[in-house]
């Protein structure tokens, strides 16, 4: 699903806050696997939320969390028959809820979110979404933010390409889904990301390919 960058402004202006305290409170920056229960002290620390974690069989494949959110506390649910990987991604996809959360993109209506997901994706995708779903968006580019140090992305495509390593190496050293690292590490969001970051990113791949006056 497309979102605009305007939507991707506030994971990029507030995740740098929570990598700062990630890195303080890690011997070593960017380290990795990024310790959930350090996000969890940095959101604590930072927006003065306690997270409370439960694990419940949904019965589903389609819900693998959900969080409420009260004041100055979070439950975060998440199915319990997810392996450990999705089980950290949807935990830290859940708790950027915290984050993001305004009283316009609150979730009003869950399963009218779910039913959006499974049955009313629209055939065409200008980005135009209600802000509850471009909440629910969101929160897969802070996760990949805050569980992919974007310092390592770079030397682990490297390797991948170089065939040193491979995804799903690189996905189990992150402790994270093979089909997520894939997707982190390819062209279009390792530069967006670094667009969105302020870094140089790869120029040549922002370029508007140009005409040619030649006929064939």
């Amino acid at each position: 699903m497309r979102i605009r960058w305007k939507h991707l402004e506030v994971v990029f202006k507030e995740v740098p806050r929570i990598r700062a305290h990630l890195n303080a409170a890690s011997k070593q920056p960017n380290a990795i696997p990024v310790s959930l229960d350090d996000i969890t002290a940095a959101i604590r620390e930072i927006y003065g939320f306690e997270i409370e974690v439960r694990l419940v069989d949904f019965g589903t494949a389609v819900i693998k969390g959900m969080i409420e959110i009260f004041e100055k506390k979070a439950i975060i649910t998440i199915d319990a028959n997810l392996n450990m990987h999705d089980t950290r991604l949807v935990f830290v996809k859940e708790a950027s809820h915290i984050v993001f959360i305004t009283d316009e993109n609150k979730t009003k209506d869950p399963a009218a979110i779910i039913e959006r997901y499974v049955h009313n994706r629209p055939e065409t995708d200008d980005g135009s979404h209600p802000d509850d779903i471009v909440c629910e968006e969101i929160t897969k580019h802070a996760a990949a933010e805050l569980l992919f140090p974007p310092a390592l992305r770079q030397k682990f495509k490297d390797e991948i390409t170089q065939g040193k390593t491979t995804i799903f190496k690189v996905a189990e050293a992150l402790n994270l889904p093979d089909y997520y690292v894939e997707w982190v590490l390819e062209d279009s969001y390792m530069d967006n990301s670094a667009r969105m970051r302020g870094d140089a990113g790869e120029p040549e791949r922002f370029q508007v390919p140009q005409k040619s006056d030649k006929k064939p």
